[in-house]
């Protein structure tokens, strides 16, 4: 059994900031294969096959909530990274 990778980023950006993280996902799984790096770190994944897709959202209060998962069978030869800024590009 493969360990567990995990890349994690969070932030607070505006709509046009976060769409373009979104242009780029969807450019990266036109392409099969998406580079999110911090730093001089990079966390590359290659999607491929039939992908499952999730969408959750919530409100609550004043507070709103939209969660988006795509996930995929993948090989166990990725490495986690970490860092203070994310670039998402295909």
């Amino acid at each position: 059994m493969g360990h567990d990778q995990r890349f994690v980023f969070e932030s607070v950006q505006d709509a046009a900031s976060i769409r373009k993280y979104l242009e780029a996902v969807m450019e990266g799984l036109d392409k099969g294969r998406l580079v999110v790096t911090t730093g001089a770190e990079e966390f590359v994944l290659e999607p491929a096959g039939l992908l499952n897709f999730t969408v959750k959202a919530r409100r609550r209060g004043g507070e709103g909530r939209l969660s988006l998962a795509i996930t995929w069978k993948c090989p166990e030869d990725e490495a986690p990274r970490s860092g203070e800024t994310l670039s998402i590009k295909a």
